[in-house]
């Protein structure tokens, strides 16, 4: 069997990555309030090492404490950090794996005190609100660049393999080369000389104090799509500046800034965006001699990635989402187990705990993410269990108690595993949803779980079955309506728009603004299904349980294209009656408006299958209700829930 590429190992200054699928710097949010490592950081990153990435790059690590991008961010500004952060390199060491130290200053999102060349006001992501930072003087901006070296040498002690800098994503040092946050008409501005002149002084004075061969790469997006910003020109010229100065290896962060990354045109990762940037990666590539690695940008197909280092457009590829999904990512594709990954489906809960929420990171399918990695143990006493219901909860479940030894037999009442998990894969972008139903169906198989589809759970059933263990993951069913007109054939549930398995109108009314009824939607006027459709919604906003990348993305792309002719909102509104042709609406003043629609469709949310469970609570010692059935919600809760329960039995 011919080796893969991807296995190869790439010498990078005087160190070696072990093969070409390297870990991405993510932000896990897990560290202690004082910047310190955390023992569930440690664990992050050794299970990634354990697991065969080829180089770990560590997530942005503040080189000034006063200028951190969150309250909670990991710190390299004082020689305090240095006991902990050597116990992460040696931990990671000892499965042969190098880490690369990445130094970072917020800059104009710094959370205490925003600052930046020219003082341009920037939109936060998913906040909805602009920032307006101060200009910096030249002794701060010396002092910002004396931290970044500084930083390097106490990264060199720790015993780190190398340091990255954070040139991208509208940080500090990115801030300096885009011509739109860059007005200054100093030595650090003006030109594109004076716009690269802090990153080249940072990256001369670290070389000069850690040595000729201490690694030092750079991170950069070659397109803000900011007006007047970096692009792809000025970035080439910038690349290879950077490798005359010495630059060990470059990496190129897909595209686009925090204020940008939601536009359909960026290669972001987020769904709708194109996937992959090896082709335009490719064209620094040819020009630079240094290693260039590149993100996969949504794009996690393995063959991509092999073809892409196979021809030259890449040296290596950094992957963060796919490395949260599975930490043996690495491991599983290079040893031909491609089937075996955990998939990223690119449900940006990751980005929406992390980034927007500032929360812990969060992975919707793996619930080891940045929650300690603990091993599954197999169980004390081998038990035969029975999961009631095949989504998301309900697989999980049997997937970890199969893990853990037990006798695990499945019952799904549909001719199809996945439950509300299908229907959520079915708007526009979210398809990729279905890969996790079919990895988790593979696994249960080969641990041999006992499937069973089109078997309804009845008390009876489950009693003649005598399970020792019962996890209830039943799922959830639409709410429906009490309003006058409510039982007309033309009145629908989103699941049945989504399925097509009822007929549309023209002009459709969809009732409930939440992510089901937008998403819905989005899929009638983006397939041309109906021609005009109304939002009612009785909140004052719409999307308030969308993650916010996906509803700036939403809002701010696709719906501008439907607006005002085909798409109207109505907020501060709830139904009042549904007629034949018509709806009846009542604003927040009680005034009433009859709106056209032919079709009208429920989206008002979900209500818990319990039903069952109560009469099996009295029967069966040993039960467990999880996921919807408890209260609709994520996916995340879902299979966290399915997980953590499973290892309880």
């Amino acid at each position: 069997m011919k080796k893969s590429c991807l296995a190869e190992p790439l010498k990078i200054g005087r160190i070696m990555a072990k093969n070409r699928i390297w870990l991405s710097p993510m932000e896990t949010n897990t560290c202690s309030v004082d910047g310190e490592l955390t023992d569930v950081q440690l664990a992050h990153y050794e299970a990634r090492a354990k697991g065969g990435a080829g180089m770990l790059i560590q997530e942005f690590t503040a080189v000034d404490g006063g200028h951190t991008v969150r309250p909670l961010q990991l710190r390299i500004d004082d020689d305090k950090f240095k006991v902990r952060l050597s116990r992460l390199v040696d931990a990671v060491h000892a499965y042969g794996t190098p880490i690369i130290c990445q130094l970072h200053h917020a800059g104009m999102f710094s959370s205490q005190d925003p600052v930046s060349p020219s003082g341009v006001a920037c939109y936060e992501l998913g906040k909805g609100h602009y920032i307006q930072p101060r200009v910096m003087t030249i002794e701060e901006i010396e002092a910002a660049r004396q931290s970044f070296i500084e930083a390097a040498v106490r990264a060199k002690e720790i015993g780190y393999d190398g340091v990255e800098l954070h040139g991208a994503t509208a940080y500090l040092l990115a801030q300096f080369f885009s011509g739109y946050n860059n007005k200054r008409t100093d030595k650090y501005g003006g030109s594109l000389e004076g716009r690269m002149m802090l990153a080249i002084e940072i990256v001369q004075g670290i070389r000069k104090a850690c040595g000729p061969d201490f690694p030092i790469g750079y991170t950069m997006c070659y397109n803000d799509w900011l007006p007047g910003g970096a692009n792809f020109e000025d970035t080439m010229v910038f690349a290879l500046r950077l490798e005359r100065e010495g630059i060990d290896f470059i990496d190129f962060q897909t595209e686009g800034t925090y204020e940008t990354f939601t536009l359909e045109q960026c290669a972001a990762g987020a769904r709708r965006q194109p996937k992959g940037i090896f082709q335009t990666v490719k064209e620094f590539k040819k020009v630079l001699h240094v290693p260039v690695s590149c993100r996969a940008s949504g794009e996690y197909d393995p063959k991509v990635w092999e073809r892409a280092v196979a021809e030259g457009q890449v040296d290596a590829v950094r992957a963060a989402k796919a490395h949260l999904a599975d930490p043996e990512l690495a491991s599983k594709i290079l040893k031909g187990r491609e089937e075996d990954v955990r998939p990223c489906i690119r449900c940006l809960n990751c980005l929406d705990s992390a980034v927007v929420k500032h929360m812990a990171l969060n992975c919707s399918l793996n619930s080891g993410c940045a929650h300690g990695e603990e091993e599954i143990r197999k169980a004390d006493t081998q038990k035969k269990v029975l999961v009631i219901g095949g989504g998301p909860a309900g697989l999980e479940a049997a997937r970890v108690s199969a893990l853990r030894g037990h006798q695990v037999t499945l019952w799904e009442k549909e001719d199809h595993l996945g439950g509300n998990l299908y229907i959520a894969s079915l708007p526009i972008g979210k398809e990729e949803f279905q890969k996790f139903t079919r990895w988790a169906e593979r696994q249960c198989k080969k641990l041999g779980v006992a499937i069973c589809l089109n078997k309804e759970a009845t008390a009876q059933a489950v009693k003649e079955f005598a399970p020792e263990a019962v996890i209830y993951a039943a799922g959830a069913d639409p709410i429906k309506l009490s309003v006058q007109g409510a039982d007309q054939a033309h009145v629908i549930f989103a699941r049945d728009a989504l399925l097509g398995t009822k007929a549309i109108g023209k002009k459709v009314a969809v009732i409930g603004g939440g992510e089901v009824g937008i998403e819905t939607a989005d899929a009638l006027l983006y397939k041309n299904i109906a021609e005009e459709v109304t939002i009612v919604e009785m909140q004052n906003d719409i999307g308030r349980d969308m993650p916010g990348m996906d509803k700036a993305s939403l809002m701010g792309n696709q719906f501008p294209k439907y607006f005002p002719q085909r798409l109207h909102i109505l907020v501060d509104t709830k139904l009042d009656e549904i007629r034949e042709k018509t709806i009846v609406v009542e604003d927040k003043n009680w005034r009433k408006t009859e709106v056209e629609a032919d079709t009208v469709v429920l989206a008002i949310g979900y209500h818990a299958n319990r039903e069952l469970y109560e009469e099996l609570e009295d029967m069966t010692e040993e039960i467990y209700m999880i996921g919807d059935a408890i209260h609709p919600r994520k996916i995340v809760n879902a299979v966290h829930e399915g997980n953590k329960i499973a290892r309880q039995i």
